[in-house]
């Protein structure tokens, strides 16, 4: 069967410096400010328009937009007073109300972040516990930063932690890193290159003392054995265990303590394996009577799991770790590779993302058919993580990171079409990857990109 016609998407790009303007205003620094909005949609003429922000008259606290020609409507969501909440519609293009969230939270003071040359952040990741992050360089560095809490004063500003000298500093590669994931524990970092190689190092955080200095950390172990670019990590458990894929067309299973190899996996087709996404085991696609002998530096949870590989060649495999082999292959739809794909067990979804920016979704339960697809416009997708209030194939949400610099959410409607969320505050950069981690008052979005600069946003 043909897969289904994307639906296709629109674009809200709003000035990525509107709360700097905001704040001046309301403080009275300038006396008023035009800021721009922009709506896009595939095949239609795009959509311009400028607001003026101005103080009101009675309420000097408050802030009021007005546009200055018809088109787009443009307003907060809230009072006027402080918030990152916004909300735009273009009745032309036939672009509903769309909410327009700014970061609450900038990490712009960060080693490498300089304003004049950022060096781009080749990888990320966001511990399971929120208390640090780290991010990877093209020259094979790696830093460990502690997060900071968001202050309870409301402002139409994005809070800037200051530079911290409680960090950890590694270079476990010779080139550039391409992975970085935290174990379980938040306190030990998994790290694959461009080198071919991967690394366990330490993310222990030094005491934040006034005049401390930067720890610097060798590899506790490293290991070998890809005979191209690493591309992708799960870790399985606690950590004994943990998965790599690389260009080289292989998933390895890697014991941790001993820093050998267990098993290679190859895809079957032989490309390329851009991205992987580790879940629990689907029986209906393997037979466990044919599951492999399992070595005894293998812990007993990995034969429970299965891995989702999406390749370069436009497909994706499925991986079964207890047979250790590919037990389904993907039909070919597309020569775009697949760049990004996210697993969920839990709701029984997947997305695949493609480099010509096709977002595809399946019912793993029925993988032969897709249960729907979008698009925006041609940036690639570069990374995907659902969003922790999915509950299933007919309600669940995406946070998409692009290469072109335009990342966002996404949510099902009810009447089957997609609704957006804009994240802006990244200038035409490319974002290259995405974490989603679930806090008590909601979901939160972080994103790292190529201005160096990691953003935190607060998505409800």
């Amino acid at each position: 069967m043909l897969p289904p016609i994307p639906q296709v998407l629109p674009v809200v790009t709003v000035q990525p410096t509107l709360g700097e303007v905001l704040h001046e205003v309301q403080e009275g620094i300038i006396p008023f400010e035009r800021v721009w909005i922009s709506c896009y949609k595939t095949s239609e003429t795009s959509v311009h328009g400028k607001f003026i922000a101005v103080l009101d008259d009675v309420d000097r606290d408050l802030v009021t937009l007005s546009k200055e020609e018809p088109g787009i409507e443009f307003d907060f969501i809230g009072n006027g007073k402080h918030g990152h909440e916004f909300k735009a519609s273009c009745p032309s293009l036939g672009i509903p109300e769309t909410k327009i969230l700014l970061p609450s939270q900038e990490y712009n003071k960060l080693d490498r972040t300089n304003t004049k040359r950022p060096q781009p952040i080749t990888a990320f990741d966001v511990s399971p516990d929120v208390s640090r992050f780290a991010v990877g360089y093209g020259d094979g560095s790696i830093f460990v930063y502690p997060t900071s809490s968001i202050p309870g004063k409301p402002s139409f500003l994005q809070h800037k932690p200051p530079a911290s000298q409680s960090k950890v500093s590694a270079r476990p590669h010779v080139s550039e890193v391409t992975t970085l994931k935290f174990f379980p524990s938040s306190r030990v970092l998994l790290t694959g290159g461009l080198d071919f190689s991967l690394s366990i190092v330490s993310a222990e955080l030094p005491d934040p003392a006034p005049n401390a200095e930067p720890q610097k950390v060798e590899p506790v172990r490293t290991f070998r054995g890809h005979s191209r670019s690493v591309t992708g990590t799960a870790i399985l458990g606690p950590g004994r265990n943990f998965l790599s894929s690389s260009a080289d067309s292989t998933v390895k299973l890697w014991d941790a303590p001993s820093g050998t190899t267990i098993n290679t996996i190859f895809a079957s087709s032989r490309s390329p394996i851009l991205s992987i996404s580790l879940g629990s085991r689907l029986s209906r696609y393997g037979d466990a009577t044919t599951a492999t002998h399992r070595d005894e530096r293998e812990a007993q949870e990995v034969a429970d799991k299965g891995v989702f590989c999406g390749l370069g060649n436009g497909t994706f495999e499925l991986l079964d770790l207890s047979t250790k082999s590919s037990v389904y292959q993907s039909p070919t739809t597309s020569t775009a590779p697949i760049s990004s794909i996210a697993y969920s067990s839990n709701i029984h979804l997947l997305a695949t993302g493609a480099g010509n920016g096709v977002v595809t979704i399946y019912d793993v339960r029925s993988l032969d058919q897709p249960l729907t697809s979008f698009v925006r416009q041609e940036g690639g997708i570069t990374d995907m993580a659902f969003l922790s209030s999915s509950r299933g194939p007919g309600d669940f949400g995406l946070a998409i990171a692009t290469s072109d610099g335009l990342p966002f959410a996404t949510r099902l409607g009810p009447d089957g079409s997609f609704v957006v969320d804009e994240l802006v505050g990244v200038d035409c950069d490319p974002v290259r990857s995405v974490r989603v981690r679930n806090q008590a008052d909601g979901d939160e979005v972080w994103l790292a990109s190529d201005d160096g600069v990691v953003r935190r946003y607060r998505h409800t």
